[in-house]
């Protein structure tokens, strides 16, 4: 066969039989008999014939895509788009193409979607799209539990956030701060990740006789919108001895500004982020970060969801969604290094 791609007819007709006999054999379905179904696929691997994927899933009633809806807020940052890279990459390996749902929310409704899932990574509560998405007919999988109304989904991809916190908050105190101040997304971002960060914060400072010192900002804030929520965190906490910032990317903003307002980190002020990027990594001091590896999360995500489509994952009681855990990790760096004056005696 040269000049043009191989089709089942062709593969029927060296093989001597019928089109569906030929699709049936190398489906795996129909009553075909094993000494017909290992010549059609003798036949097969003679001429190079390739199944079509896309007839194949409109055989199935699948698209073969796959869905992802990302806050809109949120399209620009790091995170996210790891995590978005994560999903194409389990996505391809199913033989899936991914779609970024870009839904306009003032007219979310009911969507008629052209793929067999979708993922929603940090369902907002009152986001008309997140509700909609878990009203439509195809299986959903959610990144983070979803806080709102509606229907439930297939499944749910959690991290533990609240003893990841509590494990950062533990570090700070061993570090001598009894003090801490925290960053996070406003109202406009209150994803089950945000509320558990402040909970958890809130919760260690009722425990450890702390005054809780809380500032919002946007998650889509710009870097002087950030300074300013950051001179406000610091001048509303004199005793202030460490600084969390939720956000991704607000600690590295946080870093030039406690310089500028002569409080470097370092100097007697500990600095912490609840999202990792490379960039803290590198930075002067390097920044202490909770990792959420977001490509594996993104590829944990894409697995969970394309685990449902074929059947191999079910739900453990009738009714409840799937729920899967994800590993993160605290990466301790030398913004939150000990102190000399304050760090416990060494064993002897």
């Amino acid at each position: 066969m040269t000049g043009r791609s191989v089709t089942i007819i062709d593969v029927a007709r060296h093989a001597g039989v019928s089109k569906t006999t030929a699709s049936d054999a190398l489906s795996g379905g129909g009553r075909v008999s094993p000494e017909t179904r290992e010549r059609i696929a003798a036949a097969a691997a003679l001429l190079g014939y390739v199944p079509n994927a896309a007839a194949r899933h409109l055989r199935r009633s699948r698209v073969g895509a796959v869905g992802l809806h990302v806050p809109r807020q949120a399209m620009g940052m790091g995170f996210y788009m790891e995590f978005a890279f994560g999903v194409a990459e389990r996505a391809r390996e199913a033989g899936l193409d991914l779609t970024l749902l870009a839904l306009d929310p003032a007219q979310a409704g009911r969507p008629r979607l052209r793929v067999d899932g979708v993922i929603i990574i940090d369902p907002l509560p009152d986001d008309p799209v997140t509700g909609a998405l878990l009203s439509a007919d195809v299986p959903v999988v959610t990144v983070g539990r979803h806080r709102g109304p509606g229907p439930a989904p297939a499944g749910v991809l959690v991290a533990d956030h609240a003893a990841m916190m509590n494990r950062l908050l533990g570090h700070l105190h061993a570090a001598g701060a009894s003090a801490p101040g925290l960053v996070v997304p406003d109202d406009g971002f209150r994803s089950d990740w945000a509320l558990l960060v402040r909970e958890t914060y809130e919760r260690w400072c009722r425990d450890h006789g702390a005054t809780p010192v809380v500032r919002s900002v946007a998650v889509d804030a710009t870097p002087d919108t950030v300074d300013e929520v950051i001179r406000d965190l610091v001048t509303g906490g004199p005793g202030l001895d460490a600084v969390i910032c939720a956000p991704d990317g607000s600690a590295l903003r946080a870093l030039s500004t406690l310089k500028a307002l002569g409080r470097p980190v370092g100097d007697r002020l500990l600095l912490a982020s609840c999202v990792a990027s490379p960039s803290m990594e590198l930075c002067d001091p390097p920044i202490t970060a909770i990792d959420l590896r977001p490509r594996r999360y993104g590829n944990s995500a894409a697995g969970l969801l394309t685990g449902i489509l074929a059947g191999t994952v079910e739900p453990e009681e009738r009714g409840r969604p799937v729920e899967r855990l994800h590993p993160v990790e605290l990466l301790v760096r030398p913004s939150t290094a000990f102190r000399a004056e304050t760090a416990p005696p060494r064993a002897r």
